[in-house]
């Protein structure tokens, strides 16, 4: 545990330090990298903890891009108010609306809660799709740009990395409480945990608010820092992308998304730059990755001997 400390608190560092070496433009995949790590993160809470493949996760971090996008842009505060308010306003849009979905998706499991995650995902999607007055339709909501110094990469990666930092060690602690051991009880036997007079359903439906609660605070982070939000960030593919990214890092291991988050952003750019076939590239390369480490990147880490 010791060592585990110490490695994350030189992550940390590394972290910390990385926009002096940095362009602007690795910056922002830098962001991207922050951003999609709590995504997969949250992700996580639902599938490595909690036993619950969702297929429509991507529906809370669209609907907390579209929360905080819309408080920058119409809310009618001051900028800098506004931009301060957008990650609480995404946080709280995203939990009402995981609320209601996990209301539904949690009196199913396995295969019937992943379907009705979907089916609310297409159905948000939809909303966002055709709601042209508050959401842009098609065209999405573009122009947006943080208040002064903020508009700098190496500005908002430091704020970035403020919001994403302290929201990681909240799910941590969360996931290492009784209510996370808890949820791994119920993942492994929920009729067992129910016999002895737990709740399941109220369990995995705090679990599912709070984990699209950080899903949509990882939307707010990204949409401010692109500058852009399109209703296909709330399409059913978009899905894919926590899921990938859970399973490359290892779910077992709490940091291993973010890790998968990492690897993923930057081979999509590395591998986008030099081939119009990227996406046949990635996904050979994905493929080679899960079928030698089933256990994912955290996995092979813990084979070599570390704690």
């Amino acid at each position: 545990m010791n060592r585990s400390r110490t490695l994350a608190v030189l992550a940390a560092l590394v972290a910390a330090a990385l926009p002096a070496a940095l362009s602007d433009f690795w910056i922002f995949i830098a962001i991207e990298v922050i951003a999609f790590a709590l995504y997969a993160v949250s992700f996580n809470v639902l599938l490595g903890y909690g036993g619950m493949l969702s297929f429509g996760h991507a529906a809370f971090f669209g609907v907390g891009a579209y929360a905080g996008a819309l408080m920058v842009r119409k809310s009618g505060f001051a900028p800098e108010a506004a931009f301060a308010l957008a990650p609480l306003a995404a946080m709280a849009a995203a939990a009402a609306v995981a609320a209601v979905v996990g209301f539904f998706s949690v009196r199913r499991s396995g295969i019937y809660f992943g379907m009705l995650t979907f089916a609310f995902q297409m159905l948000l999607y939809t909303i966002a799709l055709k709601a042209t007055g508050l959401t842009g339709g098609d065209d999405g909501i573009t122009g947006l740009k943080p208040p002064g110094a903020l508009a700098r990469p190496a500005v908002y990666y430091v704020f970035a990395l403020a919001t994403v930092g302290p929201a990681l060690y909240v799910l941590y602690r969360l996931v290492n409480s009784p209510f996370g051991i808890t949820l791994r009880a119920l993942k492994a036997n929920p009729r067992r945990v129910q016999y002895v007079g737990v709740d399941v359903r109220s369990h995995q439906l705090a679990a599912f608010v709070v984990s699209g609660a950080f899903a949509g605070l990882a939307g707010a982070v990204f949409a401010l820092s692109s500058g852009n939000v399109f209703p296909a960030w709330l399409n059913w593919t978009a899905s894919a992308t926590p899921i990938v990214m859970a399973v490359l890092g290892g779910v077992s291991s709490f940091l291993g998304p973010a890790l998968g988050a990492a690897v993923y952003v930057v081979l999509e750019v590395v591998i986008s730059g030099r081939t119009e076939y990227w996406p046949l590239v990635m996904g050979v390369i994905i493929l080679a990755l899960v079928l030698l480490m089933p256990a994912g990147l955290t996995g092979l880490w813990r084979r070599r001997g570390a704690p």
